[in-house]
């Protein structure tokens, strides 16, 4: 990295995991304070969710807190829309929600 460059925060692809179906890819993110409020989150999610489409993901999956409206927010503008309602093992409680990957790779 550059001197003018900083790492702005994470995203994780996940294409098998606790709860999900064959096609779903799981969704994560997770920005640096300092990087937040200027729709990062948002244009990465966009661009893992193209790539997951690209290696044969058929539907993205963030699964968000309802505490969490910031993370909502990034879902909704990412072309997310909710979907069930789940827990982990944990007892945490979350929404799906979700995002049609056939015809997304551009």
């Amino acid at each position: 990295m550059g001197a003018d460059e900083a790492l702005a925060g994470t995203i994780d692809l996940r294409f098998a995991g606790e709860g999900l179906a064959p096609g779903q890819v799981n969704v994560a993110y997770g920005l640096y304070p300092s990087c937040r409020g200027r729709g990062l989150a948002t244009r990465a999610v966009v661009l893992a969710s193209q790539y997951a489409a690209s290696e044969g993901g058929e539907e993205a999956v963030i699964q968000v807190e309802p505490e969490n409206p910031t993370s909502v927010a990034v879902a909704q503008r990412a072309g997310f829309t909710p979907g069930k309602q789940a827990q982990s093992k944990d007892g945490t409680r979350f929404i799906w929600y979700i995002r049609d990957l056939r015809g997304a790779t551009q």
